[in-house]
């Protein structure tokens, strides 16, 4: 009978708790990039859900900055001042995006989207 001791049986289980992490950091990374091409403006919210699911936070504001930094200095002097912003964010490992909805508007008229931790 082969006989293996606890070390090795230990040093063997954190090899795959390594390898698992790693498959799932390489998947979420993977996911973005295979819905990234399928967000355009112009889409309806009822296809973004499709797509993406239900957003991960939302926020209704009013545009009074003039100037912004981020990914949204792009598009943020097409906004009118005073107009009413409806934010979705996803979060996905490693950025996250931004999907603009301008005076309740039923579609999607600006996309911003970042990678996590980097500071504007």
């Amino acid at each position: 009978m082969i006989q293996v001791n606890y070390a090795c049986r230990s040093g063997f289980v954190y090899i795959q708790a390594l390898i698992l992490a790693i498959l799932l950091a390489a998947c979420g990374d993977s996911e973005y990039a295979r819905v990234a091409d399928k967000i355009m403006k112009g889409q309806s919210r009822q296809d973004i859900i499709a797509i993406l699911g239900n957003p991960y936070e939302t926020r209704i504001t009013a545009k009074n900055n003039r100037f912004i930094w981020g990914p949204e200095e792009d598009f943020w002097d097409q906004i009118p001042r005073g107009a009413r912003l409806e934010i979705w964010q996803y979060r996905f490992s490693d950025r996250h995006l931004n999907l603009y909805f301008v005076n309740e508007g039923e579609t999607l008229d600006f996309i911003a989207f970042a990678p996590n931790g980097v500071v504007y």
